[in-house]
């Protein structure tokens, strides 16, 4: 009990820290005028700032076990599916008063998934290490 109990508290202070910094502040400073210019942001700024700090608060919850690999794992899935659905695919199509605006924005989506890509081979890197690390400490006993 007095080992979990740590672990809750960092992780619930780091999620509040973060649902700070990702959706109170910006909420505050960008909402109104962003929302004149881009419809549907705050729906999204939610959706982001709710997918980060779940995978804070379950990360600090599972810090020092095979499971925080494959949550890193997950997390690069998740953030792909989020950019991808985020960004249109690709192409995004604003509209002002008089004038529509189109943007390709697919190169930027090819970036983004290259670095969720190198994210999810990290994490996979690491979670074998992480084995064979404890299988190491198991044969030296």
């Amino acid at each position: 009990m007095r080992g979990i109990l740590p672990k809750v508290v960092k992780a619930t202070v780091m999620g509040l820290l973060w649902f700070f910094l990702l959706y109170v502040l910006p909420s505050l400073l960008l909402s109104e005028l962003v929302e004149q210019v881009m419809p549907g942001y705050t729906q999204l700024l939610r959706a982001f700032a709710i997918i980060i700090v779940f995978f804070v608060v379950v990360s600090e919850l599972l810090a020092g076990t095979i499971f925080q690999y494959a949550l890193k794992m997950g997390k690069a899935f998740v953030f792909m599916g989020f950019f991808i659905y985020s960004l249109n695919g690709g192409f995004l199509a604003l509209d002002f008063e008089m004038v529509h605006i189109e943007a390709d924005l697919r190169v930027y989506l090819a970036m983004l998934l290259t670095i969720d890509f190198l994210g999810l081979a990290k994490s996979l890197l690491q979670a074998i290490d992480f084995l064979a690390k404890k299988t190491e400490r198991q044969l030296a006993i």
